[in-house]
């Protein structure tokens, strides 16, 4: 009998271990002992990616300046590593204390930081490039479009060139050399636009070309020109003259109130809980998708030709690898999903479209969408789901041709149709990008980088053009309500534009926190009514409620995440987004989870906190 009372004892014990739950809470305050709101807390995971769960998991304070996480099970108290964010202040002090291995008490004391310079964002160091210079909006609109900037690269860059205007000589040269560095700072920046014009055809500085050009071919090389590249002469010379003019020199300084958009309040609800996901790969994860069935998470890395399995759980990734032929890449690069589970994946490289089954994983590969077609973007209906048109066919944009394809999925027939674009542009500037269907299944609506916003009937194949951009206003991507209005972000302008595709006409037009942020996408929240907006360039995600015209804030643990689409798990209402800076390997590689308590999906208000 003995005996088996010390094995149940032992099994007890077994258990007890490995199924602990630890609750890490705690006070902020400033250094007069008033609490602090909106402060960022964040702990990590000394086990990410090798044990379970996420790599942090961040909450934020409330009113009172309290925050607190509930049941974390991947974490022993010892091992407890917390950090604190909130622009414009550092850390002061800060108490611990324990109570077994159930609970965790920190309190942190912090005090106001004068200089802010290692806080802010990239977009942070746009403030003085004005709203109404085209080259100044150039520069979040389209340098932004792909990476943050001024990145750390940048800055670094830009730095020694202030030394080109300091001087010792006499009096009587210093007007000479100030108008001569002016001279040459231009032709430095213009040097660096040049150089990205090169850039944009590589995922980084240390791989090959992409699409299987050849860098000493003839069509690589009219790539490069201003005529097919993503910079034109004008756009070259508006975006040098601004660097030139407006680009600050010094990045070791920024007083605390020079960067406004750090007090845009936060989401208001109090289990508002981040969470991040080490991908532990090199690779430029694109975007990710959600199926409706399945508790898996499903990525896109462009650069490897493969796509990932995420399951939030465990924290692990399963890549699976795009089927190919030869040696010709893949080049997986939006995902999306529809309402049968089947993911829709353009393959840029190979200017291909995959069908992939989540269940089964099988592939279907629709080839024959031409020559440097590059199929960018599927059709999205309100719900952010691949839809098809009332004949039952699918849309995409190929950015390559400035064309919209219609493909019959079932037989595999693609029908072709050139988009408009604005006077003096070519096809591969004008760049069609995003993609989404009215509710009555009739048009489809895109939009141009370079160029408009405009629809096709899917039946009587009538084009219209709705709006026109100037030169860096760029919109990228696109979302359509349950009231057939489109919300379309400015990435250059920083403003969310609403325009009502059954009244054709523009309904609002709003500026966000940050007029630099470069925001990337819109999505459509179908059950909460509001639009999530990615700030790329400000580490910060956006909610814009239509019913009051009021923008939240929900600012990202890390700095340089560059975040592209947002999809919504369409159970939980948790948003899902990645980290997709380029260069590849320049910026995190994670997958990003917000979590809300809100209550107004069917199974949310499932945050730790």
């Amino acid at each position: 009998m003995r005996f088996i009372q010390l094995i149940a004892l032992f099994m007890g014990t077994i258990w007890l271990n490995s199924a602990w739950s630890l609750t890490v809470s705690g006070l902020v305050t400033d250094v007069d002992q008033k609490p602090l709101s909106g402060v960022m807390v964040t702990l990590h995971n000394p086990e990410s990616g090798a044990n379970k769960e996420a790599a942090t998991i961040t909450v934020f304070t409330d009113a009172a300046g309290r925050y607190q996480m509930q049941t974390v099970d991947w974490v022993f108290a010892d091992d407890v590593q917390l950090v604190t964010k909130k622009i414009g202040y550092g850390l002061a002090t800060s108490s611990r204390s324990q109570q077994g291995t159930s609970e965790v008490q920190q309190n942190f004391v912090l005090k106001p930081a004068d200089n802010i310079a290692g806080q802010v964002p990239a977009a942070a160091w746009l403030s003085q490039f004005p709203l109404t210079d085209r080259g100044a909006r150039f520069i979040p609109g389209q340098c932004a479009g792909c990476h943050q900037f001024p990145s750390d690269q940048v800055k670094a860059f830009a730095a020694p060139l202030a030394k080109l205007t300091e001087t010792e000589r006499k009096q009587e040269w210093l007007t000479v050399t100030n108008d001569e560095s002016e001279r040459v700072l231009e032709k430095v920046w213009r040097g660096s636009i040049q150089y990205m014009r090169s850039m944009a055809f590589h995922f980084s500085a240390d791989t090959p070309v992409r699409w299987g050009l050849d860098p000493n071919g003839e069509q690589f090389r009219a790539l490069l020109t201003a005529e097919y590249s993503l910079f034109s002469d004008h756009e070259e010379d508006i975006a040098a003259t601004a660097l030139t003019k407006f680009m600050q020199l010094d990045f070791t300084t920024m007083p605390r109130d020079a960067y406004p958009a750090a007090d845009n309040p936060l989401v208001p609800d109090a289990g508002l809980t981040i969470k991040e996901y080490d991908l532990r790969s090199d690779g430029w994860t694109r975007e990710v998708a959600l199926t409706a069935e399945s508790d898996y998470v499903w990525l896109v890395e462009d650069n490897t030709d493969r796509i990932g399995r995420l399951d939030p759980k465990t924290g692990r990734v399963k890549w699976i690898s795009v089927p190919t032929s030869g040696d010709q890449a893949q080049g997986p690069h939006t995902i999306n999903v529809d309402r049968e589970g089947y993911l829709w994946i353009t393959l840029e490289e190979s200017y291909a479209l995959a069908r992939f089954n989540p269940k089964t994983e099988e592939w279907k590969i629709y080839p024959g969408f031409g020559e440097f077609s590059i199929a960018h973007d599927t059709c999205l209906d309100d719900e952010r789901y691949v839809v098809t048109d009332v004949q039952g066919h699918l849309w995409l944009t190929l950015i390559g041709q400035n064309k919209m394809a219609e493909l019959d999925p079932d037989s595999g027939e693609i029908w072709f149709y050139d988009m408009p674009h604005q006077e003096g542009e070519t096809s591969f500037h004008a760049a069609l990008y995003g993609c989404v269907m009215s509710s009555e299944l009739e048009k489809v609506w895109f939009t141009q980088l370079n160029g408009i916003i405009g629809s096709i009937d899917v039946q009587g194949k009538q084009i219209e053009t709705a709006s026109a951009f100037e030169v860096g206003q760029i919109p990228h991507r696109f979302a359509i309500d349950d009231q057939d209005v489109i919300w379309v972000a400015l990435s250059g302008d920083g403003e969310l534009l609403a325009y009502d595709t059954i009244g054709n006409k523009l309904v609002g037009r709003y500026r966000l926190p940050d007029a630099n942020s470069s925001p990337y996408s819109t999505t459509w929240d179908s059950v909460r009514k509001v639009v999530w907006i990615s700030g790329s360039n400000a580490d910060v995600i956006y909610r814009f409620d239509p019913a009051n015209q009021q923008f939240h804030s929900i600012p990202m643990p890390r700095k340089r995440t560059f975040l592209r689409m947002i999809d919504i798990d369409r159970k939980t209402g948790d948003l899902w987004s990645t980290y997709a800076h380029l260069p590849v390997g320049a910026g995190p590689n994670f997958a990003v989870q917000v979590q809300f308590s809100d209550g107004v999906y069917p199974q949310s208000g499932g945050a730790a906190q």
